[in-house]
């Protein structure tokens, strides 16, 4: 009995196994009722009309071009719904039906769907008048006598305007895919790389200088790409410079892991009527044109686009002057020209003690706000990438107004982060042990933070953590 068992068992895995072999291997199975029974994926051309109207989608690859009545790219998403509806359709028929009777409005069909296979078959459908019912249109299927009756929602579906079926995105590409950010302006080229370290992810900047970049702010311009749609097409003319696309604002490439590119040339900015989103009509808006590859009209794109792949490198580096962990800091050192000195060290309790000028317990809300401080700063300016003791001295740093050292447990080497001059009101000069490079920060909280005297140290209040 159990051997039975076992060998039932295997046929019925065997036979779910070679069900979803031919599944893939010839597309989805055709569903009892279906009149046209083909994948979807042997149409390769497509001409529907209705009203004044005429459309032809051809194939090309994996995507889908409007040939008629204007050449562009279509949506590959709306016209795969548009032939699920085809294939799908399980239309009722009657038998002996006289084919030219006025009462069924075949004469004059308020919609003509002809589809071309890939194996050379032309077949064509005819919609004509609505039947009593209110739900179905009387319909002819060419080489076919009979009288059709088709769901309403076919006609639904198939009813589409080219503008309806024009692909309007800017690029097909997932964000998690992206690798590569490429932004070439007159002034500067910008390149941004997505670099993995361990499960995360991370953007550098590699040029025009190798340093972090700030992972909201790439993102931020890699989400508005793909986020980007044409409001309206042009035609391409013979002369670029009468759109901007000789000497283009910007030239944007992604990259995704796998090695597939996609760029386009942002041109001119203009004023446009352009048809609404929602809603019949048009709407004035300002776009820019944007030259697409493989996309055979330029696509007018709302100038948000350009905004976001204008910003500066300011904008795009990671501004971030310090990156430690506040809970490992072992003691902490102040030197300063206008503060009190001291150093405090954290015991095993986690309390921190005073170690000059005396043994005094410190109060742990105020050191606490120093972190908080240092942790938060960021660069408001980047200066001098490499500076020569000359500049040092031009700073403030070659003799600091302040010099705090952070001693972290678990690390031989400390951190410095030394205050200059001021470089402009509540902005000061600074120099970190971590680079070279000299900042301008907003030094004005965390100097105010810094205690005057020792007995500033010992007086309770209320965190900024808990604040």
């Amino acid at each position: 009995m159990k051997r039975y068992q076992s060998t039932l068992a295997a046929l019925l895995i065997f036979v779910i196994l070679l069900a979803w072999v031919l599944t893939q291997e010839r597309g989805r199975v055709p569903e009892k009722g279906e009149i046209f029974r083909l994948p979807p994926e042997q149409i390769c051309k497509l001409e529907i009309s209705h009203g004044d109207e005429q459309i032809v989608l051809q194939r090309e690859g994996k995507k889908w071009y409007l040939t008629k009545p204007v050449r562009g790219l279509a949506d590959n998403e709306k016209v795969d719904s548009m032939l699920q509806s085809l294939v799908q359709s399980k239309p009722g028929k009657r038998e002996g039906i006289d084919l030219t009777s006025p009462d069924y409005g075949l004469d004059k069909p308020i919609l003509t769907v002809t589809f071309h296979t890939k194996t050379g078959q032309t077949t064509t459908i005819k919609l004509g008048s609505k039947a009593p019912t209110g739900g179905e249109y009387f319909a002819t299927i060419s080489g076919r006598p009979e009288l059709y009756l088709f769901n309403s929602s076919f006609n639904t579906a198939m009813e589409k305007s080219a503008n309806d079926l024009r692909d309007r995105k800017l690029v097909h590409l997932k964000k998690d895919d992206i690798r590569k950010l490429k932004i070439e302006r007159p002034e500067v080229t910008i390149v941004a790389e997505r670099i993995s370290k361990g499960d995360k992810d991370h953007w550098q900047l590699r040029q025009p200088i190798k340093t972090e970049a700030d992972r909201f702010a790439i993102e931020d311009v890699v989400d508005g790409i793909i986020r980007a749609k044409a409001a309206d097409f042009a035609d391409r003319p013979e002369d670029l410079s009468t759109v901007g696309l000789d000497k283009p604002q910007a030239v944007v490439s992604l990259t995704t892991k796998d090695g597939q590119e996609q760029t386009f040339r942002i041109g001119k900015q203009i004023k446009k009527e352009v048809p609404k989103e929602y809603g019949e009509g048009t709407e004035q808006k300002r776009v820019v044109y944007v030259d697409m590859q493989q996309r055979p009209q330029l696509l007018l794109v709302e100038e948000d686009l350009l905004n976001q792949v204008s910003k500066s490198l300011f904008e795009l580096r990671d501004k971030t002057i310090l990156d430690f962990a506040k809970e490992k800091v072992a003691q902490i050192e102040i030197q300063s020209k206008e503060k009190v000195n001291f150093t405090v060290n954290k015991n095993e309790d986690g309390e921190w003690i005073l170690e000059t000028p005396a043994g005094l317990k410190a109060d742990s809300s105020k050191i606490d706000d120093i972190l908080w401080d240092l942790d938060g700063l960021l660069a408001t300016a980047f200066e001098k990438e490499h500076p020569t003791q000359k500049d040092l001295m031009e700073y403030g740093l070659a003799v600091p107004h302040t010099v705090i050292t952070l001693k972290m447990a678990g690390r031989s080497k400390p951190i410095k982060i030394r205050l200059g001059k001021e470089a402009q009101p509540s902005a000061r000069y600074c120099q970190t042990s971590e680079s070279e490079q000299v900042y301008q920060i907003n030094a004005t909280v965390l100097l105010d933070d810094l205690p005057a005297k020792i007995d500033d140290l010992t007086t309770s209040k209320e965190t900024k953590s808990e604040r």
